[in-house]
Order: C-alpha cells, then structure tokens, then sequence
C-alpha cells in the first residue's frame, strides 16, 4: 500500500486552485479540507497506524470533499439534495483526474472508497465493502465530523453560524418531524432539518456514530457538546430529553 502524500497536496493544491478562492464559500471547503487532514493526522498517530495506512487514511482525509468545488462551480450550492451527491462527484474527479502515478491500486481504492462514503448516512455493510478499506472509511468519517464540530464552535462563538448555514431558519425551535426520527432510530436526516436547532440536534447524533476511541476523546475535551446543549435551555421538555440522551451517549 503506497500512496505519495507530498505529489498528492501538490495536485490538491493545483486542482483547487482551478477555482474561484476568491470566493469564500470555495475558500471554506479548501480551508476544511485541509483541517480533515490535519485531524485525519492526530487520528492515526494516537491509534499508532503503520506508516503505509497513516499515510492513505492522511491522502483520503484530504481528498475528502474533493467533489464539492465542481458541485458548487456547477450548482452554486453544497446542499446535496438540490444538487449532486458529492461523495459521488468526488468519487468521479478521482476516477478521471487523479493522477495514477501517486498511489497504487489498492491504496487507490482505499481513498475512492473513503471518498465516496464518507458523507452517507451509514457506511454500508462490512460485506458491501472489501475488509481492507473499511477503516479507511471510519477514519475519514470521523475526522470530517470533528472538524464539523469544531468549526460550528467557531462559528457559535462569533456569532456567524447562520453564515454557515444559509438555508437553515435562525429560529430557536426543532422540527417537531426531525425530533420523531430522533426518537424513533436515534439519528436525523437532512430532509427533516430547517432550522439551526436542528442542524446542532444532528451533529448530536454523530456521537454515536463515532468509530474509533480517540475521536470520541478529541470530541470530548473540545468542549463543543456543552455549548451545543447551552443552545437548546430554552427548548421544551421533550427536546431536552432528547438532547440529553445523546449526550449521554458519549460517556
């Protein structure tokens, strides 16, 4: 398993800088990327990964979100509903663009795997996928999620998370539909999500979707779950219970 982590920061750098960084929403997922991988770093160190893996999981983590510059250059929005599945789109820009001479085939694989399931709901059954590339999948799962996390605490802290997320409401309620799913499975769909509630309600159900020890560790010590929590006080009973039950999940 051998991928050239320098070439493939080199050819990220020259494939973004295809588009427009002027653009700030363009300008947050290179910024994010980068992030991924940084945490994606942490990840496989504190779990003691061999070289070879650290440095795939690394390159996945990196490539994460590489279909997202052609999804907003093409649909002028990251909502995946209204436009492309961009683990899909990221998939494909790797199949077509990725320059074969920087990995080989199985750690190839690995990242196209990583890449095209890392924002699904559920990873699909460990039969659906080879073995080798399910913990490539988990580690880039779990460090995108981190950084979600993170960058939602800087965005809560100054005041800007509606920035972030324009196309949900800023009222101070939850979708009573998103609330009943919750409930009934234990996570929360987009398609239920409308306010800033309850987009903080989902990142709390990712909790529990955490793979590896350190990420609930890291999650834990940065102190985002108690300010998330902070920002549903004034919510009903009902949604406090639900709150407080995932919270609960991370001890």
């Amino acid at each position: 398993m051998f991928v050239d982590l320098e070439g493939i920061r080199r050819w990220f750098d020259g494939y973004v800088g295809g588009f427009d960084l002027g653009d700030p929403m363009i300008e947050m997922k290179r910024v994010h990327s980068i992030d991924v991988w940084r945490v994606g770093g942490r990840l496989v160190e504190a779990m003691s990964w061999p070289r070879p893996e650290a440095e795939v999981g690394s390159a996945a983590c990196l490539l994460h979100d590489v279909g997202r510059f052609t999804q907003y250059r093409d649909f002028g929005t990251y909502y995946d509903r209204a436009s492309v599945d961009h683990g899909e789109r990221g998939y494909d820009v790797l199949s077509t663009e990725f320059p074969s001479a920087l990995a080989d085939a199985e750690a190839m694989e690995a990242v196209l795997q990583a890449v095209r399931h890392h924002n699904k709901k559920d990873l699909p059954s460990p039969d659906s996928l080879p073995p080798a590339v399910l913990p490539f999948c988990r580690l880039v799962r779990d460090a995108d999620k981190l950084d979600i996390f993170a960058l939602t605490r800087r965005r809560m802290d100054a005041g800007t998370l509606d920035a972030m997320l324009p196309g949900h409401a800023a009222r101070a309620e939850v979708t009573p539909a998103l609330l009943d799913e919750i409930e009934a499975c234990g996570s929360g769909s987009y398609r239920n999500a409308h306010t800033l509630l309850d987009f903080l309600l989902i990142q709390l159900t990712w909790i529990e979707d955490l793979n590896f020890a350190p990420s609930r560790r890291m999650l834990y010590e940065s102190g985002i779950l108690e300010r998330i929590r902070g920002s549903f006080v004034h919510c009903g009973e009902r949604t406090l219970k639900v709150v407080d039950g995932l919270l609960a999940s991370e001890r």
